[in-house]
């Protein structure tokens, strides 16, 4: 598969990677649509302390899974998802209070850990949410700016 790859600060590559396989808990997406945010090219230019390179940058997608790790209902494969980039916890008292993004063991898709910049992405199978029929895929990659607008304005 092709991924976009940020190798170090200011070093931008495309790889041909080996197709990931999801883990327990995880599903496997096939990528139809990512968008590019402002943090995204914070890491390209090294302006962001917390990634870790070289990095498939990418926290805003849309795609189908494809296939899911054990643990994880077959019947997942072929729904439409957005992916929420935060893998929290769930435990820590930031995560017990409803703000998983200050997790204490906070990982980022795009961040800490490859994100949608790739032909296919694997993610915890609690942050693909599926997406119905009805709402285009332009519209799909659009979910999770609008939820941090959202969460913004409360």
């Amino acid at each position: 598969m092709k991924s976009i790859v940020i190798e170090k600060p200011n070093t931008l590559t495309i790889e041909t990677r080996a197709l990931p396989q999801p883990a327990p808990g995880e599903v496997r997406i096939k990528v139809k649509l990512a968008g590019i945010c402002g943090s995204d090219s914070h890491i390209y230019r090294g302006h962001n302390p917390f990634a870790k390179y070289p990095r498939v940058i990418g926290h805003e997608f849309f795609g189908v899974i494809d296939a899911v790790g054990d643990n994880v209902n077959r019947d997942r494969i072929g729904e439409r998802v957005s992916v929420d980039p935060v893998i929290s916890c769930g435990h820590c008292y930031p995560c017990s209070v409803g703000k998983p993004n200050v997790c204490t063991s906070l990982v980022v898709l795009g961040v800490h850990r490859d994100g949608g910049f790739s032909e296919y992405a694997v993610a915890p199978a609690r942050n693909a949410h599926r997406i119905p029929d009805s709402i285009a895929d332009h519209h799909a990659v659009m979910v999770e700016p609008f939820t941090i607008a959202a969460n913004v304005t409360g």
